[in-house]
């Protein structure tokens, strides 16, 4: 019976979930202590530094995703996608294993923009390579088994990273710099899409 649900499984869509709970799954981690651990990055002023940063990395979003879209729907066939999907989170990955080394607000500045553009190519080409590969009339489920498989798996990786951050700086930088790295392999399941013979999006 298993054997069956897991030949039966849309590959496609349990890679694109695996890819998610690597890049965004680790981003979650980011999200919850960035705060606490730029602090001493940062100094005093590490409040508006992050307000400023984040609006930097919004900004990034909202210019680069629309063209992209654009960009995308030009060609026929999902390599695009695919290629632009690996390369995004590799990009959303690299500015966190240079956290470690921020001693000045503009290194801040300068990492956000990247992993804003590694965001938007991200996101765009996720979400088309996703709604061009859901079952029809399985959608509910699909989604579903998507967040089940997502919130699970974040909701373990954020309770080993948050107690070995505690243990002491060295550790918070291992804690950072790793999610970064963990954020960068989510590329090897764009990979295995790109192999996989059967996805509807090929056509």
């Amino acid at each position: 019976m298993i054997k069956n649900i897991i030949k039966k499984a849309n590959k496609i869509v349990i890679f694109l979930t695996f890819s998610d709970v690597f890049a965004w799954g680790s981003m979650t981690i980011i999200s919850a202590l960035s705060g606490l651990y730029l602090s001493d990055k940062l100094g005093v002023n590490t409040i508006k530094f992050v307000g400023i940063g984040t609006f930097i990395y919004f900004l990034t979003r909202s210019i680069v995703q629309t063209p992209l879209g654009i960009l995308t729907d030009k060609y026929k066939n999902d390599k695009d996608e695919i290629l632009i999907l690996f390369v995004g989170t590799l990009l959303m990955g690299l500015p966190y294993i240079f956290y470690p080394s921020i001693t000045q607000p503009l290194h801040y500045y300068i990492l956000q923009f990247v992993f804003g553009i590694g965001v938007s190519l991200n996101l765009t080409t996720w979400r088309k390579l996703f709604a061009l590969n859901i079952d029809g009339g399985r959608e509910g489920r699909q989604y579903a088994t998507y967040e089940t498989i997502m919130s699970a798996c974040t909701a373990i990786l954020c309770l080993v990273c948050g107690i070995i951050a505690n243990m002491g700086d060295i550790y918070f930088d291992m804690v950072i710099s790793s999610a970064g790295v963990m954020i960068m392999l989510a590329s090897v399941w764009s990979v295995l899409i790109y192999r996989y013979e059967e996805r509807k999006s090929k056509i």
